[in-house]
């Protein structure tokens, strides 16, 4: 059956427009004003807004953190995204240390076959044996997973300087991106052993176990040998106006490279950790929430361009987890929930204060995750032969976040209790309506695999 989306505001990267919207066999046919098709089911959306379905391409379903297992798994965490209105997600892979890539991708591919309530897919992290993990990046990228990740920091997952290089060889021979952790993870070991020595364990020591300047010199760092070898680069998660503005530079000087944020950094500072214990505990991550300045920085390299999206890192701990060792800050998980709120605190923070044009914002949520990591114009846009992959939001409609109320498996949200414009209201994900006024529709998870080519 078509589906005619009627009297809508479309928006784009490029301009807003007033149109309907007529889908066909997960595909959008047309776009144009007062489309008739007698046969077609209707949704009115005059009043509201009408965006491409969000792109995520940072999440963590599940993730473990030492003797913590993150409460997401691949169903809940995207039915989660459905609800906040994404309909692409990109995971990770991360293999034992003496695991090939293929085999941890093949587990992976098991896991969400069936239980995915969104279109999916993988970056593949390098870690262990880096020679024979390499030599599989040319087929991988073939096949559709074109972008792997290296931890620049973690003992046990983090790779030394010779196997980073070798790895950025074999994938830029390959035609693939590499998705960089960029934190010095030396220095931020050290730094923390220094605290401990002392007896400094307490959550307001935190920023100063991982400083603005571990991120800077990673970024630094990778920056130069990407130019040297000549590959894509990606930085996850960046949470410093000094890093941002380093790969701001080197986009604008022609380098292929782009960059991340995610709304915990864009709406905390690091005070937060000199302040009630509990709710610290609540938004320890890494690379670490930074300074106030960096805050502002963040979002004016985000508006400008210098950041070219945002993502979330999702990966929720349940508040037993995050307050079981308040007084020793590397005991407590690292990881916050976004996925289903990334869309509100964005937009309301961005659009609704003018921090970002309403054009602006679809790009970071939408279209330049989906060009960076091989998507577009199959998802991130609103066009004739694109994917009918589409959220539809009032933009006056306002709502109190709580964990209570949401899909995540989190009872400790850090934006608990923050008045939002722009909940989504529908949901459509390949011309199928996932999520109308709060409610899933499908009887099964209708997610799929997408294959993933990143253009010369």
């Amino acid at each position: 059956m078509s589906l005619l989306i009627k009297g809508g505001e479309l928006v784009n990267p490029d301009g807003v427009m007033i149109a309907d919207v007529l889908i066909e066999e997960e595909k959008i046919v047309a776009i144009g004003r007062d489309l008739k098709v007698p046969t077609a089911q209707v949704i009115d959306a005059k009043g509201k807004q009408v965006l491409p379905g969000g792109v995520d391409v940072h999440v963590h379903l599940p993730w473990q953190a030492g003797a913590n297992i993150s409460m997401d798994d691949f169903a809940v965490g995207t039915k989660a995204a459905a609800f906040g209105g994404v309909t692409t997600i990109i995971d990770f892979v991360i293999p034992e240390a003496d695991e090939s890539l293929t085999e941890a991708l093949g587990k992976k591919l098991t896991t969400a076959r069936n239980s995915a309530w969104v279109d999916y897919s993988f970056h593949l992290n390098i870690r262990g044996d880096v020679a024979g993990k390499i030599e599989e990046i040319p087929e991988l990228v073939k096949k559709g997973f074109p972008s792997f990740k290296i931890y620049m920091a973690y003992e046990g997952l983090r790779q030394p300087s010779a196997n980073l290089l070798k790895a950025m060889k074999a994938i830029a021979e390959a035609g693939g991106i590499l998705g960089v952790h960029a934190e010095d993870g030396p220095l931020a070991d050290f730094l923390t052993q220094e605290l401990l020595s002392v007896g400094k364990t307490d959550l307001q020591y935190v920023p100063q176990s991982r400083p603005a300047n571990c991120e800077i010199e990673a970024i630094h760092q990778a920056i130069s040998y990407a130019k040297a070898l000549g590959v894509r680069l990606h930085v996850h998660h960046v949470s410093t106006a000094q890093g941002a503005e380093m790969i701001g530079t080197a986009h604008r000087d022609g380098f292929p490279i782009s960059g991340e944020t995610c709304p915990h950094y864009l709406l905390f500072s690091e005070d937060e950790y000199t302040g009630d214990p509990q709710r610290a505990s609540h938004l320890v991550c890494a690379p670490i929430i930074k300074s106030e300045a960096d805050r502002a920085g963040l979002w004016q390299a985000l508006a400008g361009g210098s950041l070219a999206m945002v993502a979330t890192d999702h990966c929720p701990f349940t508040r037993k987890q995050k307050e079981a060792n308040l007084n020793d800050f590397t005991s407590v998980p690292g990881g916050l929930a976004g996925v289903e709120t990334r869309l509100p605190l964005v937009y309301t923070e961005g659009v609704v204060k003018g921090r970002l044009s309403l054009n602006r914002f679809v790009q970071v949520w939408a279209t330049e995750p989906a060009k960076v990591f091989g998507l577009y114009p199959q998802k991130g846009i609103i066009a004739v032969g694109s994917d009918a992959d589409l959220v539809i939001l009032d933009p006056e409609q306002k709502s109190v976040l709580r964990a209570s109320d949401l899909h995540m498996n989190s009872d400790c949200l850090p934006f608990e209790g923050s008045e939002v414009l722009g909940m989504p209201m529908t949901t459509i994900l390949r011309g199928e309506v996932i999520i109308e006024q709060g409610q899933l529709k499908p009887a099964n998870p209708p997610g799929e695999l997408v294959s993933r080519f990143i253009n010369a």
